[in-house]
Formats: structure tokens, C-alpha cells, sequence
């Protein structure tokens, strides 16, 4: 269900409601069979940017909030949910705006793990994400394969994986093409999504990222570009979900198939959380302090990245079933 545009500083910009897995609740499930991993982005025509080290006044707070424009209107926040009075959005901006604003943003992403089973790729295998970008993307093929590129760096660049485009596959790109771990397609689903991804667990056959032609029509002037969508999809790929999934979050729960990385703690701000399920991150999607920890603390950490060891979540705390497997559990024991 698509909402209308409303401002909210939950969102840190307008808040956009999101039709699809891991938001809607109303998503049915042949559309969940379809498709584990659909992400819907309805760009608002205008944010508010906030300093995510200040925490606004109360003022500041309810100068960015949408109030109803005729007798009787009420404020509106999370995009749907209105509060009559000033004392009212006064004790929701002390009990849920500023507690957030308060928490450690040296915090770190959560990884994919069905059953209590963490599944990130292991063995080597994510020094060698070896992917192709299909030729159907015609003109706009040149701009998508540096897209991809820049995206993959803002990983590579904190962590020890490496994503590698392998063009020699460009002209046969598609699901059945095993010479590469997962392929990079155009798709056009008129708007339902503007790319989508998969998790390292994934057969080869589901192994791939999808762009709808809906993404090459962003305002270059907005926030919410390409280069953003395909960072958030990369941590995808890595194994992250997404942070709004866990409770702390208050919003658009998916289930509670993952483990903390890092020191545990729960990031508004990460590129793994959509800013309309009450995060404070804003639609340009770059990686926080958290997710550069939480991915070095997975895969290892680059000299040119800082890295305090010390702060990766001890495995007891990781794992929290008897004999417990290794952090990094190989990814086949689950097929």
C-alpha cells in the first residue's frame, strides 16, 4: 500500500510509505514467494536533512513534522499515524525521536542466519564475487557497470571481499550463466521495485540483482540514486539484512532470522535500514561507522580501513545456541 507524502524527522526527509517484503504488512503471500527480497523505494519530492550527532529541540523537531492543512487537523508521523495535540507529539518526541538520537552510533549491521545458522559466504569465496552486467541494459550499460563498481568499492573499502566483474559473461548474463556467482539484469516492473538482491544462501538460479527501469527516472537532484539502491543490494549480497528488522526499530519487522555483528547495537542511520520504517539515515543509502565495523568484524578488516578488533561481538554473544558453529558457518551446510 502506497502512502502520500508526509514529512517526518523519523525518516530524516519526507516519510515514504513501502509496498513491498520486509515493510507491507499487507504483502500477500504469492507475492512473498516471488520474490524474498523486494524493496520498493516512492522518492518524496523533498527531505530535511538532519546532523545525526545533534539531537534537534522539540522546536526543531515539530517544525519538520506534516500537520494537516484544514480545521481540525492533527500532526502525522511514520507516515500514517496522527497525534492531536502539541503535548502528545511533545512525549512521542521524548520517547522515541530523541532516545534515538541519543543511542551509540558506533553501532554495527545484523547478518542473515535462518533457523539460529549464520549464512555469509566463507571459504574464500567473498574475495571472488565474480558477477556480469547483462548487455540488455543498451545504452545505459556503460553507466550501470560503474554504478556497480562504485558501489562494490564502498564495501571493499571496509572489509576483505572483493566483487569482481567479469565481462567476458556480459553477453550471455542471466541466472542460468554459472560461470559467475550472480548476475546484474534490467527488469521492468513498472515501479513495484527499484532493484532487489539476494543472501549468500541463495541457489545460483536466485542469485542475481534486478534494476527496474523505474530507477534510471530519479531526480539527479534528489537523494535516492542508483549508486545508494546498489549499496544497500551489495549489503544484501554480503549476507546483511535489514537493520529495521530488528525491535528497536518499532517498524516494519520481517522475522527474527539473524544474529548482531560487531558490538550488537541497533543502527537508524545504517544503509541497511530504510528511513520510512522510523530510521534517521537519509535516501542518499552510504555506509555508517556501524556498517563498516559490523562488515570487517564478518569478513576481516582492509589496512586502509581503521578497525578496532575489540569491538566485534564475542562469538558466545553471536551465537546464542549450544555448540555453537563457527561465526562464519559454511554456507553449503544449509542446502
Amino acid at each position: 500500500m502506497k502512502m502520500g507524502y508526509m514529512r517526518s524527522l523519523l525518516a530524516a526527509a519526507a516519510v515514504v510509505a513501502l509496498a513491498a517484503a520486509g515493510c507491507s504488512q499487507q504483502t500477500d503471500e504469492k507475492t512473498k514467494a516471488a520474490s524474498k527480497e523486494i524493496e520498493v523505494y516512492e522518492m518524496p519530492p523533498a527531505e530535511v536533512v538532519v546532523d545525526k550527532k545533534a539531537i534537534p529541540s522539540f522546536e526543531e523537531f515539530k517544525a519538520t513534522v506534516y500537520k494537516e492543512p484544514f480545521p481540525g487537523g492533527v500532526y502525522i508521523v511514520n507516515g500514517d499515524t496522527p497525534i492531536a495535540t502539541d503535548e502528545d507529539l511533545e512525549n512521542f518526541y521524548s520517547n522515541v525521536v530523541a532516545l534515538k538520537f541519543e543511542a551509540n552510533y558506533d553501532t554495527a549491521i545484523v547478518i542473515d542466519a535462518p533457523g539460529g545458522r549464520i549464512a555469509g559466504w566463507t571459504d574464500g569465496k567473498q574475495k571472488a564475487l565474480s558477477y556480469c552486467v547483462s548487455r540488455a541494459f543498451g545504452e545505459r550499460y556503460a553507466a550501470v557497470t560503474e554504478t556497480m563498481r562504485q558501489a562494490a568499492a564502498a564495501w571493499e573499502a571496509v572489509a576483505d571481499v572483493r566483487f569482481v566483474h567479469d565481462q567476458t559473461a556480459d553477453a550471455n548474463c542471466n541466472a542460468a550463466n554459472g560461470a559467475v556467482v550472480f548476475d546484474v539484469r534490467p527488469v521492468d516492473v513498472e515501479g513495484r521495485y527499484y532493484a532487489r538482491a539476494f543472501f549468500p544462501r541463495h541457489a545460483r538460479p536466485e542469485r542475481n540483482i534486478l534494476i527496474d527501469a523505474s530507477s534510471f527516472r530519479l531526480n539527479p537532484a534528489d537523494k535516492l540514486q542508483l549508486a545508494g539502491i546498489l549499496r544497500h543490494e551489495l549489503g544484501h549480497v554480503l549476507g546483511f539484512r535489514h537493520e529495521h528488522t530488528r525491535p528497536e526499530a518499532g517498524a516494519c519487522f520481517e522475522d527474527a532470522n539473524w544474529k548482531p555483528v560487531g558490538d550488537g547495537n541497533y543502527d537508524a542511520f545504517s544503509v541497511m535500514h530504510y528511513p520510512q520504517c522510523n530510521g534517521l539515515g537519509d535516501w542518499s543509502l552510504t555506509l555508517t561507522d556501524g556498517d563498516k565495523l559490523g562488515a570487517a568484524c564478518f569478513y576481516g578488516s582492509v589496512p586502509e580501513s581503521p578497525f578496532d578488533r575489540e569491538r566485534c561481538l564475542p562469538l558466545s554473544k553471536r551465537l546464542s545456541v549450544p555448540n555453537a558453529k563457527p561465526y562464519t558457518a559454511d554456507v553449503n551446510a544449509l542446502k
